[in-house]
């Protein structure tokens, strides 16, 4: 008896519904695997479909556009970073200018060839007033400005190292035209010399009196024999 009911239970339907065949499918992933490609360069109508989000979709429509306030950065014009900027700029436009002087300026670059051209001259060069003149209009300054510069500043001269100086070290001296250069390295050059014969003559002192003692020994031993005999 329990047999027979539970084989009637199992027993499946021999016809479909009637529902079911209104919403049959046309298409099954083997027949869509076989005819749509692998991949698109465009999004197709299949992948437009799938990609698809009506939630999305409507809850970006809520929003509407959204709008971007510009950002503003106020300054103010006592701003001390905007003196920095437009001292920069001023400086930067001044050195494009070249290695001149401009609203009362001199370069450092201008500075030291200005200094360095006076130790190339002769004695007197630098007050002839073609010089002058030349140097004025160069380096675009006025007459007590050269003056001032010329009297009061000057480039380091450095001499050869002095022999007797165990560290070896470079004197700096002031030089104001050419002749003054050769003199100054010319007397470094001679004393270094004297220094170097006095101490060959010392040395050669050195080795007489050694000399001489050692004969004095010797003399000494000899008459010490001759004496003995």
């Amino acid at each position: 008896m329990g047999a027979q009911t539970s084989k009637v239970a199992r027993k499946l339907p021999t016809k479909a519904r009637p529902e079911t065949l209104k919403n049959v499918p046309t298409e099954s992933p083997t027949t869509l695997a076989s005819t749509a490609p692998a991949f698109a360069e465009s999004k197709t109508e299949l992948i437009e479909e799938d990609g698809r989000d009506p939630q999305l979709h409507e809850k970006l429509k809520s929003l509407g556009p959204v709008t971007i306030q510009p950002t503003v950065t106020k300054m103010r014009t006592s701003d001390t970073m905007l003196g920095i900027i437009k001292k920069r700029n001023e400086a930067e436009q001044k050195e494009i200018k070249g290695l001149t002087v401009s609203d009362g300026l001199i370069s450092i670059d201008s500075l030291f060839t200005l200094l360095e051209q006076r130790k190339r001259l002769n004695p007197g060069e630098i007050d002839k007033p073609e010089i002058r003149q030349a140097l004025l209009k160069k380096y675009e300054i006025d007459e007590p400005t050269l003056s001032t510069l010329l009297n009061n500043y000057n480039t380091m001269s450095i001499m050869p190292p002095a022999i007797d100086d165990k560290e070896e070290r470079r004197v700096s001296v002031w030089i104001t035209d050419k002749v003054d250069w050769e003199t100054q390295v010319r007397n470094v050059h001679e004393r270094n010399e004297k220094i170097k014969k006095e101490r060959q003559e010392a040395i050669k002192d050195n080795n007489r009196a050694l000399k001489q003692e050692g004969e004095k020994e010797d003399q000494k031993l000899k008459d010490l024999f001759d004496e003995s005999y």
